[in-house]
């Protein structure tokens, strides 16, 4: 890339919306996303979907709520009856002209709502032609798993290798469907936690993981590691998991390097 575009003259210079699009197409880490997204007030947040939006932004922007508030959806519903019913909202909800109001109803009822309401409606948000339903839905099905959703986040899966359903059927999927499908989770989700659900006998690719993530799984699935491969997590942030590693490890000299590096 060159690098006058990363000049910060040339950033400071480009409108708010170019400028999260362009660190998202070259792949700044979503804390910075994030905190570029917080300068600008929710009611502008808006401008940054479309069906282009990269997977990153919108992810960054789903995080922002989920932290904020928990499924509390970032829209806030005017001008509707109180008393409308479920279906009726989802029956909006199906209709292309009244959709945009519906699905914001729905996302902030959906947690309310009995178990046959809450069926319907992650139905119809996953059988959406539209990106943001059926992550919204899988978001919420990470949170709130049921068995029964099972083989419509896989037919998502294997339609879109999306994200969101990926890291469901990594949290929730056989075993056997795991290790018949691994190299496109691990493309589709991360390597280190679909790696987890592998045998401890299984290869390691060194390559896709990060030295904290390396610790982190021979941690956890008592492999071998050596001193001078532990030793790369000096460069990582302080983190209690990486403390954990080393302890489960042994590695008692670097944890002390690594508290004595952190406080001087």
């Amino acid at each position: 890339m060159n690098r006058n575009l990363i000049n910060l003259d040339n950033l400071m210079a480009m409108s708010w919306k170019d400028l999260v699009m362009f660190l998202a197409t070259h792949n700044a880490e979503e804390r910075i996303l994030r905190a570029i997204i917080r300068t600008k007030p929710e009611s502008e947040w808006e401008q940054l979907i479309d069906e282009n939006t990269p997977q990153t932004v919108s992810h960054a922007i789903d995080t922002i709520y989920w932290e904020k508030n928990a499924f509390t959806h970032r829209y806030e519903i005017k001008d509707q009856p109180k008393y409308r019913s479920s279906d009726e909202v989802l029956r909006d909800f199906l209709s292309t002209g009244k959709r945009q109001i519906a699905r914001k109803e729905l996302q902030v009822r959906l947690q309310y709502l009995t178990p046959y309401e809450q069926k319907r409606i992650l139905y119809a948000f996953m059988d959406s032609d539209t990106k943001l339903d059926r992550a919204f839905a899988c978001k919420y099905l990470d949170k709130h798993f049921e068995p029964m959703y099972l083989k419509a986040i896989e037919t998502i899966w294997g339609l879109y290798h999306e994200y969101e359903a990926a890291k469901v059927l990594t949290h929730y999927v056989s075993d056997e469907f795991i290790a018949e499908h691994f190299e496109q989770l691990a493309e589709d989700y991360r390597y280190l936690p679909v790696r987890l659900r592998m045998p401890a006998s299984y290869p390691v690719d060194h390559s896709r993981l990060e030295a904290h993530e390396l610790i982190c799984l021979c941690a956890r699935q008592h492999l071998p590691l050596t001193e001078q491969e532990a030793s790369a997590v000096l460069s990582t942030p302080y983190t209690s998991s990486v403390l954990w590693a080393l302890g489960e490890l042994g590695f008692t000299n670097i944890i002390l390097r690594h508290y004595r590096q952190m406080s001087s």
